[in-house]
């Protein structure tokens, strides 16, 4: 049995377990705020390199404080000796969720998506991360479709020595840039700006870019196919939103967009184009002001059918809450370990 206590935390439900940890909810005694605490499990915590990542994870999550990523409040080694973080619980779902639920979403709510993560993945950058796992699963939203970029378990931080061996490539086969596919050793921010890309897709469309039906036929797609524009599927998509995903998906890194901030500054010129700004409410002010106005009819929408996906639920908030714990604890594994040259 677990301990009903971690530092000044009441341990509460288990939220996910996974390969490498369990996540449970937390309750702080004095506030009785609720957070999600992950621990690593016993029969793993020996492991030197699992050790290694989630300290890395913890350290690079202490230092992306930014609105729109996971929330980390301190961690440590518990009583039992097993290594824990305490995150922010995140309960409106997954973008995959609304995905699956939805059958794709609005052009418009995906403008406003893109711009928070943009946001994000900016923050990360500047502090010499690469999130190598970018995916609609790790887009976790609130029960206000504020967008939280979560699972930092396989990031790259370019500030210490990488933990993936050479020749190896690391991240979830759909959404993989060809310089991972490659075990490329000079990764960039723009390896994410490449799933970033795939998930934009993804997104409008229902379906991934490239649908090969092993990781061999993938990583072949990746490396050498083009996939449809996305305007081909979903007409009413603008043009502008068709050109910059067209971007992030060049195969070579050099052709993609410069920054996350150069793709965030496409989807304001879009909010403004398109006019998406705020809705106006019975006292004439806007729901929102600054540039998060300027896309926030998308989040409108997206906040509508987060609320209505709840509410159709039995039970919305132990649901949700265990979908956010579960595709956190990918973070404890590599997707892809494939030896370079084993594609072919």
């Amino acid at each position: 049995m677990p301990s009903s206590q971690i530092a000044d935390y009441e341990i509460g439900a288990i939220l996910g377990v996974g390969t490498v940890g369990t996540i449970y909810e937390g309750t702080e005694k004095c506030t009785r705020q609720r957070y999600a605490i992950k621990k690593l499990h016993p029969g793993v915590s020996s492991d030197k390199l699992i050790r290694a990542r989630f300290q890395r994870e913890m350290t690079i999550l202490e230092r992306l404080r930014h609105p729109n990523i996971i929330a980390y409040y301190g961690g440590g080694e518990s009583d039992d000796g097993l290594l824990y973080y305490v995150m922010e619980l995140v309960e409106g779902g997954t973008t995959k969720e609304m995905i699956e639920s939805n059958g794709h979403l609005p052009w418009q709510v995906v403008v406003d998506v893109a711009r928070q993560i943009c946001s994000a993945l900016q923050c990360a950058h500047n502090h010499g991360v690469i999130h190598r796992d970018l995916k609609p699963g790790n887009l976790f939203l609130t029960k206000n479709a504020v967008v939280k970029l979560g699972d930092f378990g396989i990031a790259r931080d370019l500030n210490s020595s990488d933990l993936t061996a050479a020749g190896l490539t690391v991240g979830t086969h759909a959404y993989m840039s060809p310089e991972q596919i490659t075990g490329d050793a000079l990764i960039s921010g723009k390896t994410d700006l490449y799933a970033l890309g795939c998930c934009l897709f993804e997104m409008l469309s229902g379906r991934k870019p490239f649908l090969g039906e092993n990781f061999a036929q993938l990583f072949e797609q990746h490396l050498r196919q083009n996939p449809p524009h996305i305007r081909e599927l979903v007409p009413q998509c603008p043009e502008e939103l068709d050109n910059i995903i067209d971007q992030l998906l060049e195969k070579d890194p050099e052709n993609r967009p410069f920054n996350a901030r150069t793709v965030q500054a496409v989807m304001l010129q879009l909010g403004e184009k398109y006019d998406l700004k705020a809705e106006v409410g019975a006292d004439g002010q806007s729901c929102d002001v600054g540039a998060d106005a300027v896309t926030e009819k998308g989040r409108q929408i997206l906040k509508q059918q987060i609320s209505n996906r709840l509410h159709g639920r039995e039970q919305p908030q132990v649901s949700w809450s265990r979908l956010v714990a579960l595709a956190a604890l990918i973070g404890g594994v590599i997707l892809a370990a494939t030896l370079l040259g084993s594609r072919n």
